[in-house]
């Protein structure tokens, strides 16, 4: 049965590997990890020269998100574990990310100009629209990546 929470934890670490999860862990990584590797909260102590009241303060700020990368290696390293750290866009590839950035700002380009042709009986069609809004996210895709974020 011991067993289980190990077989969980790895299950788990594969899920977030491969994408295919992003929440949090409720009671944190490392009272997750600890606990699946049959370490006591003692001996990570130990292992990290702190004390009891000290380690279990490592857990409780992991879980309010108030903990260092440098503890969080730390910690890792003590129960012989990496810590892996990065940033993944919330859509699928960075590719993406940036076709998204430069939709929405060709989008808010074409209402300014499509407005002003408004006020100027000159509206265009939806098929030249269509054309410009295509020309338009071309164009800023071609330009430096830094105009995405303004």
């Amino acid at each position: 049965m011991k067993h289980l929470s190990v077989h969980q934890l790895d299950d788990q670490i594969r899920q977030y590997v491969n994408g295919q999860r992003f929440d949090r862990i409720p009671q944190g990584w490392i009272r997750s990890s600890r606990t699946a590797i049959g370490m006591t909260l003692k001996q990570l102590a130990s292992r990290l020269g702190f004390s009891v009241p000290a380690a279990k303060n490592f857990e409780m700020r992991e879980v309010d998100e108030a903990i260092t990368l440098a503890s969080l290696r730390k910690i890792a390293n003590a129960m012989e574990m990496d810590l892996v750290y990065y940033f993944k866009p919330k859509q699928d590839s960075l590719d993406d990310l940036l076709q998204i950035r430069a939709e929405l700002k060709a989008k808010e380009l074409m209402e300014r100009s499509n407005h002003a042709m408004i006020l100027e009986n000159q509206e265009a069609d939806n098929k030249n629209k269509s054309r410009e809004y295509d020309r338009l996210i071309t164009e800023i895709r071609n330009q430096k990546l830094s105009s995405l974020w303004d």
